[in-house]
């Protein structure tokens, strides 16, 4: 037999190599559109897919956010369904941050956390509200999460994503985990980098995400890539300009069912890919 062809029958094609769940790093954050979300989303995920969807991809995902328009206006015995499946896997459901700003639009934040944790959610999500939301008022939300067992996350939007009309600037390191610290240091599990705020930074990303880096460290991040209702092709950019300044280790987030096994392929060079 030649030295070629034993060569050949050694050989493997390469594997996808991922660690144990629960991981801190190298985290892939599905989103789960539902039904809710056309004409913007033409894929959708419902509970018949969902379990053959899972058995494929489960281990590859850390966390699912649900959109709010599911949350809000689903059956509470479909949404069941689906909570309990991913759990099953052990993928984390959480409230994007928008099922918080609704709620604080409506005037009900208290009966909001408290419904999230009724459906069966383990995490929601938070986000930066300039100086509309007073200090204490924060601390009293992050305790009654705390204090029910759900736990949160900061998510850091330019703040023309609260304030419609603001300006439409970068932020600092500084001014980033200024408003970041408090949510850390009452336990938050993340703080969510915004596309946007990433977009914006433009050249300056590296340097000003490095910071907060350095600072908080990189598995306490997670980078979330565009959603294809705003551009359909900037998820790919958003997420090969992470894993290329932020290396293949960076967490990232808001990946379409139709992008979760295209991740992986982009943080390790050796795997096939389909694009």
């Amino acid at each position: 037999m030649s030295k070629m062809l034993k060569k050949n029958i050694i050989n493997k094609f390469p594997e996808v190599k991922l660690l144990k769940k629960p991981r801190k790093l190298r985290q892939t954050w599905l989103k789960d559109v539902g039904f809710h979300e056309a004409p913007h989303y033409l894929e959708r995920m419902g509970v018949l897919e969902l379990e053959d969807f899972l058995d494929v991809t489960a281990n590859r995902i850390d966390y699912v956010k649900f959109t709010t328009p599911q949350v809000l206006y689903s059956p509470k015995e479909w949404l069941d369904k689906k909570i309990k499946l991913y759990k099953k896997y052990n993928i984390s459901p959480y409230l994007d941050h928008t099922y918080f700003k609704f709620a604080y639009k409506n005037n009900c934040v208290e009966y909001a956390i408290k419904h999230g944790k009724s459906l069966g959610f383990e995490s929601i999500e938070f986000m930066n509200t300039g100086d509309e939301i007073s200090e204490k008022q924060w601390i009293d939300w992050r305790k009654l999460t705390k204090s029910i067992s759900i736990n949160f996350m900061y998510e850091h939007h330019p703040l023309k994503n609260w304030k419609p009309g603001s300006s439409d600037l970068p932020s600092s390191s500084d001014e980033i985990l200024k408003t970041a610290y408090p949510f850390l240091n009452d336990g938050a599990e993340f703080i969510v980098l915004d596309h946007e705020e990433f977009e914006l930074q433009k050249d300056n990303a590296k340097k000003v995400f490095d910071e907060i880096i350095n600072t908080v460290g990189l598995n306490k991040i997670c980078f979330e890539v565009t959603s294809p209702r705003e551009d359909i092709n900037q998820w790919y950019k958003d997420l090969t300009s992470y894993i290329k300044l932020f290396g293949s280790e960076c967490n990232v987030c808001n990946i379409m069912p139709s992008q979760i096994l295209q991740v992986e392929p982009l943080r390790d060079n050796n795997l096939l890919r389909q694009f």
